[in-house]
This record gives structure tokens, C-alpha cells and sequence, in this order.
């Protein structure tokens, strides 16, 4: 998606949103697809609880779902985000003059807070999908576990994509805060993967 395209991701037919992927130019690009697959984790990780409690009426599950719906939400943005802030980023590199090469740490730096903001949301989603599994029937449980999967590759997705623009950014300190943020969410995948 360019800056001039105003259809949103979510406008896409699935078969479109694939073949996006698959073109020639770099976005959508992992960050998306991670963001956009995270979103499915979420609906099922929504549908699990949505089944659970008609099943037996649980205002804790029906919280929950409410939670998950928030953060799929957020997702959504961030597969968009990561999109427009990527071919901002494509732009500035154009610029060899050093205002643009100001411009591309600028833009890099957008480039690492998308996806490192969207693996901290699946992080939230993964504590969620872990109190659902509490209460979930058996008959559920290949759903939880789908989801449970997907959130795990996502967020592992998203952490390389934040690794890469990690590498490229000067230090300073928001270099040192996004990598807090970042060995943080790396402990949590290696504690829990």
C-alpha cells in the first residue's frame, strides 16, 4: 500500500490481501502479515469465549472477550501502521542528503515501534488465551490451540521485523528503550514458546 492508496487493508478480499503480499513491492510485508494473523488469533481466541459462555454463563470469559476484541483491534491498526509507516520509510531512503538521512532514523524508528507496540499487544492476547484455556471445553480446545499458535508465530514475527530495525537505528537512547522493550518481550517468548 502506497501513501497515495486510501483502501484500507481491510477493504481486501483475503485472495487480494495474498496476492499483495506476494507482489513486487515490499509491503505488506512480515509485519503486516503478522498483525493482520494475529487479528485471526484474537476472533478465535473471541469465538472461544463467546461459545464458553452460552455454554455457562461466565461474566470473567465475557470480560475477557470484550479485552481480546480491544487488542484485535489494535492489530488491525498496526497491520495498517505497518504499512504506511514501511513505505514512509521506502521514501526517505530516496533522500542521500543528510536532512534525508535524519529523516530515515526518523522513519526507522516508526518502522520499530509498530511492530514492537503489536507484539506487545499479542503478549497481552497470549496472557488472555491462557485464562481462557482455564474454562474452555474440550470440544474447543483445537481452537484455543490454533490460536494459542498463531499468537506464538506472530509475535515471534514481530520481534524479528523490531531486530531488523533495531540493527539499522543510531544509539541513543530511544534505541535503548526500544531494546528494553524488546529483551522483554524476547524473555516472555523464551519462557513461554
Amino acid at each position: 500500500m502506497t501513501e497515495n492508496h486510501v483502501a484500507s487493508l481491510w477493504e481486501n478480499s483475503l485472495l487480494q490481501f495474498r496476492d499483495r503480499v506476494a507482489a513486487s513491492s515490499a509491503t505488506p510485508g512480515g509485519g503486516a502479515v503478522a498483525a493482520v494473523t494475529a487479528t485471526f488469533a484474537a476472533a478465535l481466541l473471541r469465538m472461544v469465549c463467546v461459545i464458553s459462555s452460552a455454554r455457562k454463563a461466565d461474566a470473567g470469559m465475557q470480560a475477557i472477550a470484550a479485552e481480546v476484541k480491544i487488542c484485535e483491534e489494535k492489530l488491525a491498526r498496526c497491520a495498517e501502521d505497518d504499512v504506511r509507516v514501511f513505505d514512509r520509510y521506502m521514501t526517505a531512503r530516496k533522500d542521500r542528503s543528510a536532512a534525508g538521512q535524519a529523516e530515515v532514523q526518523r522513519r526507522l524508528l516508526e518502522c520499530t515501534d509498530v511492530p514492537l507496540a503489536a507484539a506487545e499487544v499479542v503478549a497481552r492476547l497470549e496472557a488472555y488465551a491462557a485464562q481462557i484455556a482455564l474454562n474452555t471445553p474440550d470440544f474447543l480446545s483445537s481452537d484455543l490451540a490454533t490460536a494459542r499458535i498463531l499468537l506464538n508465530a506472530s509475535r515471534t514475527s514481530l520481534l524479528a521485523s523490531v531486530s531488523v530495525n533495531l540493527a539499522g537505528l543510531d544509539d541513543g537512547e530511544a534505541k535503548r528503550a526500544f531494546e528494553r522493550r524488546f529483551l522483554g518481550l524476547q524473555t516472555d517468548t523464551n519462557s513461554t514458546g
